[in-house]
C-alpha cells in the first residue's frame, strides 16, 4: 500500500455512511416503482432509499423511470422524463438529449458514474464537471473526486475539484514545502516570513524527540500550516477578537505571496501547497452526526523529515463536540527503518485496541511488548484502558480495512421522504 495514495480510499466510497437524499430543484434521479397502494400512492426506490409518493400519472409496477425534481409546489414533485429503452438499465444518451447537452464520452462516463452510485444528476453538474474531465489522464480518479463533491454537497467549482485532486497527488506536503524553499532560493526571493515560519515548524518537529507532548506538537503544526485559518478568522470576526498573526500561519502567507510579483515557478508550487491544505480542509467537514478529520502533518522525527497522515472518524455529542469515548484513528507513516507503517486505533467506551501494520511485524512485536506496560500506564492516566496492541504484516492490510462508515459508530442513516410524482 502506497502511503502517499492512502487518501484515495476516502474517494472510493462514502466514508460517512449513506446520507438521506436531499432533493433539490432541477435534480434528475433514477427510481423504481416498488409497490402500488390505493389512492394513487406508491413506494419509490431511489438508490438505497425508499420514499412514499403520490402518483399523479399512472406508472407501472417494478419499472424504472427518469424523474426530474420540481420544487415549485409545497412538496417536491417528481416529473417523469421517460423509461429506459431497449433493455438498457440507464439510457444516458436519451437523458443528455433531454437536457440539451452534447453526447461526449466525458458526459456519458460522468452520468453513468453518478447514477451507479445512486447520486442525483443536474444539468449544471454535467456541464461543469465534463469540462474538468476533458483530456483527463486519470479518469477514474477524477470521476471519484466529482462523486465525492456531490456526496458531500461541496461547491461544484474548479477550485474545489483541483484542491481535492491535489490531495491525491503523489507529492506529500513535506516534498512540496522543500520544493518551495528551493524555488524561493533559486529565484532570489527574500520571502523571509515564509522561510522563518518553515524554520520554526522544523524546530517544533525536533521537539518531538524531546519532552514536548506529542498532542501539543501536532496541534501547533496544524495551526502553523493553516488548517484552521478560515475557522479562526470567522471566530475572530464574530467575537471581534484579534486573529493569530498571519506570520504564524503558512496558508495566509502563501495567499499573499500569490498576489505579489514573483516568478511563475514560485507561484506554481505555492498554489500546489495551498490546494493541498484546502483539499484536506474540505475532507474534514462534519457530515450529519459524524465528524471526520483527514490531515497531513510535516514532522521531524529521529532526524528524519516525514509526513504523518492522520484519519479520524467519530461521532458528535449533542452539544456538537467530539465524543472521545467512541472513535477510530488511523496514522499513516513512512519511516526510515520500518518503511510503510499504519497504526489503527479503535476506541469503544474509552477502551482502546491498537493494531500496528508493518512488514516487519515480528520484529516490532518484541519492541511493543517491552513498552506495553508504559503505554498502559500513560493511557490510564488519561482515563483510557488499553485492551490490546497487536502487530500484523502490512501486506495483510486491504483497502477494506481502512474503509469505515457510520455502522462502526452505531449510527444508522435517516431514510424516508414524502413527495408527489
Amino acid at each position: 500500500m502506497n502511503i502517499n495514495h492512502i487518501t484515495q480510499g476516502i474517494f472510493s466510497e462514502n466514508q460517512l455512511g449513506t446520507k438521506s437524499l436531499q432533493l433539490r430543484d432541477g435534480q434528475i434521479v433514477f427510481g423504481k416503482i416498488n409497490k402500488l397502494f390505493p389512492q394513487q400512492m406508491a413506494e419509490v426506490q431511489i438508490g438505497n432509499q425508499k420514499m412514499m409518493a403520490n402518483l399523479s400519472i399512472p406508472l407501472s409496477l417494478h419499472n424504472q423511470y427518469w424523474f426530474q425534481v420540481d420544487l415549485t409546489k409545497d412538496k417536491p414533485i417528481l416529473k417523469v422524463l421517460g423509461e429506459p429503452k431497449d433493455g438498457e438499465k440507464v439510457n444516458v444518451s436519451s437523458l443528455l438529449r433531454q437536457l440539451s447537452l452534447p453526447e461526449t464520452n466525458e458526459s456519458k462516463a460522468l452520468i453513468q458514474n453518478l447514477l451507479t452510485n445512486n447520486l442525483p444528476v443536474t444539468k449544471d453538474i454535467v456541464q461543469n464537471a465534463s469540462m474538468w474531465l476533458k483530456d483527463s489522464s486519470m479518469l477514474k480518479q477524477d470521476l471519484a473526486t466529482i462523486r465525492l463533491m456531490v456526496e458531500r454537497n461541496m461547491p461544484l467549482t474548479q477550485e474545489v475539484f483541483q484542491s481535492l485532486s491535489t490531495v491525491q497527488s503523489s507529492k506529500g506536503l513535506t516534498e512540496l514545502l522543500n520544493h518551495m524553499q528551493i524555488e524561493l532560493a533559486k529565484n532570489n526571493q527574500s520571502q523571509s516570513e515564509i522561510i522563518q515560519l518553515l524554520s520554526k515548524m522544523n524546530q517544533e518537529g525536533v521537539s518531538l524527540e524531546n519532552d514536548k507532548p506529542t498532542v501539543d506538537l501536532i496541534k501547533e503544526v496544524i495551526q502553523r500550516v493553516g488548517y484552521s485559518y478560515e475557522n479562526e478568522l470567522t471566530n475572530a470576526i464574530l467575537s471581534q477578537k484579534e486573529l493569530l498573526d498571519n506570520k504564524e500561519m503558512l496558508k495566509p502567507l502563501l495567499l499573499e505571496l500569490l498576489k505579489s510579483d514573483v516568478p511563475a515557478s514560485v507561484k506554481e508550487v505555492a498554489s500546489q501547497v495551498i490546494e493541498k491544505i484546502t483539499g484536506y480542509q474540505l475532507l474534514s467537514q462534519p457530515v450529519g452526526p459524524m465528524m471526520q478529520l483527514i490531515t497531513e502533518i510535516p514532522l521531524r522525527f529521529m532526524n528524519q523529515q516525514i509526513d504523518v497522515t492522520l484519519q479520524y472518524n467519530g461521532r458528535k455529542k449533542e452539544d456538537g463536540t467530539v465524543d472521545s469515548d467512541y472513535c477510530r484513528i488511523l496514522f499513516y507513516l513512512e519511516l526510515a527503518h520500518l518503511k510503510e507503517t499504519v497504526i489503527d486505533m479503535h476506541v469503544q467506551n474509552r477502551i482502546m485496541s491498537i493494531t500496528v501494520h508493518n512488514d516487519k511485524s515480528d520484529e516490532l512485536a518484541s519492541i511493543i511488548q517491552h513498552y506495553s506496560e508504559d503505554l498502559k500506564r500513560n493511557l490510564k492516566e488519561a482515563q483510557y484502558t488499553l485492551l490490546s496492541i497487536t502487530t500484523k504484516p502490512l501486506s495483510k492490510l486491504t483497502e477494506d480495512t481502512v474503509k469505515y462508515g457510520s455502522s462502526h459508530m452505531g449510527i444508522s442513516s435517516y431514510r424516508g421522504v414524502d413527495l408527489k410524482i
